[in-house]
């Protein structure tokens, strides 16, 4: 592909299609985590609050994909490969330190998205 930001959006499929699996494995339980943190949240159905957290994970994927299109442009390689196995070191390491709740899920999360897009960016792009 001529465009790495097309290169990063073409990889977000996959990636959209790994999250969306996880959040159908996990999801209900999200849900019910989050409408424990607010009371805001509390007041929307588990069901909503499902497809709401169903179609942030696709979005998010699509915005990943386009930001990493854009660094690997910038970047190149092997750097860009070199910043996204250091993304997801430094931002799973901050997951377990952190103390914030829900930190297998963030790292699973850091490796989903640093792990498909650090590898497909790069080979869709060149």
């Amino acid at each position: 592909m001529e465009s790495p930001l097309l290169a990063g959006l073409v990889a977000a499929v996959p990636l959209a299609i790994i999250l969306a699996l996880y959040t159908l494995a996990r999801g209900r339980a999200l849900a019910a985590f989050f409408q424990g943190q607010d009371e805001s949240m509390a007041k929307v159905s588990e069901s909503s609050l499902f497809w709401i957290i169903l179609a942030g994970f696709i979005g998010m994927a699509f915005v990943f994909g386009a930001l990493s299109g854009l660094v690997y442009g910038w970047l190149g390689m092997p750097r860009f490969q070199y910043l996204a196995i250091g993304a997801v070191l430094l931002f799973s390491l901050l997951a377990v330190v952190s103390r914030q709740p829900l930190p297998v899920d963030k790292i699973i999360w850091n490796l989903a998205v640093g792990g498909v897009l650090g590898m497909l960016v790069p080979v869709l792009a060149g």
